[in-house]
């Protein structure tokens, strides 16, 4: 038998009988039987609307079937060589494709089957599928993967089974799920893809890879267009980097010490960096825009030298640039100092720091970080090139023994030093005394005062 090209058309075929020719009916005449037309009023109403899906359906070989399908009998049709299903205008092939009834209700789809969506940009591959006409829904298993690309971005989801909703442009992956893209892999367990809404949603504690960082939390969604991460339900990112290692430097080496780094590098070394909270953002550059992770709800930042915690974080530039707001507190453990406030900003290629909203310093005893004493002003900033925190307006010091308050103060980190100026007092034993400048060491509860000592009277110690 020749090679033949064979389709059929729901629509146009069906739909053109029933309103062009209408179906004739046999009935007694003095002619004994004559082919009458029925009128329009006799044709029954329709309980259920037709569906109109223009269904094609064709290749070069067929093979036509009796079969019975739940009790009925039905007209298999067996297609080969370029087997094609035309839903709309999504196109369905396979090396071999069977089709239930001549409605094409049901279609097996067997060996190298291809889906393809190009008004969604989506190709879905397999090797076998079915295709579900009245739930309008293609089933495939045996490898499937979903092939996504627009806007210049291609995502390929691998999974154990997939559901694809044609009307809908919606996708339902089944068992271990993986989601490739550029910039990262995803892996998890059953997910779901809204194209229209450009989200591809994961349950059952997803993780996430990149270069240098691991996400995880109970669901994840992921934004294509915009290249956007959701994480909710503890949410956490381990990220890894190699950094010049932090040591407190001895004051009385520290000169020394300078022309020993001018001339030799230091050593970098491995730091990992715990990112958790309640529901996390990540969304990577995007033209001028630049990427951003936003952590909220008991956001907690963990590193070997340093612990940050605040009700919200926001890190730029991997890190270069943080915001937090609400509760904050930065716990230095080479320093052996805790800052918090309302609001912290910090600046890494510039080495600054900015807390305001009730800032406070507390300083740390070495061995057991219990509190010695603590600083609070109106806003202090820090330079992290000096290693000195600079406090500035209605400065307050709170040793173990003495008070003391100035308009600001300069900590200087290495040798637990502040020093207090700006009319500043000094309370100790019922004896307040002013100076031109006080120098406070909180961790051994000691002041040095210079610069017009004045005692001013016997006030009560705050």
């Amino acid at each position: 038998m020749k090679p033949y090209f064979l389709f059929f058309t729901l629509c146009s075929f069906c739909g053109l009988y029933a309103h062009s020719l209408e179906p004739p009916i046999l009935r007694g005449s003095d002619n004994l039987l004559k082919i009458i037309p029925l009128s329009k009023s006799e044709i029954a109403p329709p309980s259920k609307k037709r569906d109109r899906t223009p269904v094609i359906w064709g290749g070069s070989t067929l093979t036509q079937e009796e079969r019975t399908l739940n009790g009925f009998q039905m007209k298999a049709f067996i297609l080969g060589g370029g087997a094609y299903i035309t839903h709309k205008k999504i196109q369905l092939t396979a090396k071999e494709i069977e089709v239930i009834g001549d409605d094409a209700l049901i279609g097996n789809l067997k060996g190298q089957v291809v889906v393809e969506d190009k008004e969604n940009g989506a190709t879905l591959i397999a090797g076998k599928g079915v295709y579900d006409k009245i739930a309008g829904t293609v089933s495939l298993e045996n490898r499937p993967v979903l092939i996504h690309k627009k806007d210049g971005k291609t995502v390929k989801i691998h999974c154990e089974s997939i559901v694809r909703y044609l009307e809908d442009a919606k996708t339902v992956f089944s068992g271990k799920v993986i989601v490739t893209s550029l910039d990262f892999r995803v892996f998890g367990e059953d997910a779901v893809y809204f194209e229209k809404e450009d989200r591809i949603d994961l349950a059952n504690e997803p993780f996430l890879f990149t270069d240098n960082r691991f996400l995880q939390g109970k669901t994840l969604s992921y934004f294509v267009k915009e290249g956007s991460i959701s994480l909710a339900g503890d949410a956490s990112i381990y990220q890894v980097a190699f950094e010049s290692e932090k040591k407190k430097t001895d004051s009385r080496k520290k000169e020394s010490s300078k022309t020993e780094t001018a001339d030799k590098e230091k050593p970098k070394v491995r730091v990992v960096t715990i990112f958790s909270g309640n529901e996390l953002t990540h969304k990577n550059k995007s033209g001028m825009e630049e990427s951003r992770t936003n952590m909220k709800g008991n956001a907690f930042m963990f590193r070997n030298d340093s612990e940050f915690r605040a009700d919200e974080i926001e890190s730029k530039r991997n890190n270069s640039f943080i915001n937090s707001k609400g509760n904050v507190t930065f716990l230095d453990k080479v320093n052996f100092y805790r800052m918090s406030g309302g609001f912290l900003e910090y600046n890494k290629e510039k080495g600054y720091s900015y807390l305001s909203e009730k800032p406070q310093i507390f300083f740390l005893d070495e061995k057991t970080l219990d509190e010695k004493g603590s600083l609070s002003a109106v806003f202090i900033e820090r330079f992290d090139d000096k290693k000195e925190a600079v406090a500035r307006g209605n400065v307050e010091i709170q040793t173990q023994t003495s008070f003391a308050n100035g308009e600001f103060a300069t900590f200087f980190e290495e040798e637990d030093k502040l020093v207090l100026e700006g009319n500043p007092s000094l309370t100790r034993d019922k004896t307040k005394v002013s100076a031109g400048k006080i120098i406070i060491y909180p961790n051994e509860d000691r002041a040095i005062l210079s610069d017009g000592l004045k005692v001013i009277g016997n006030d009560q110690k705050k």
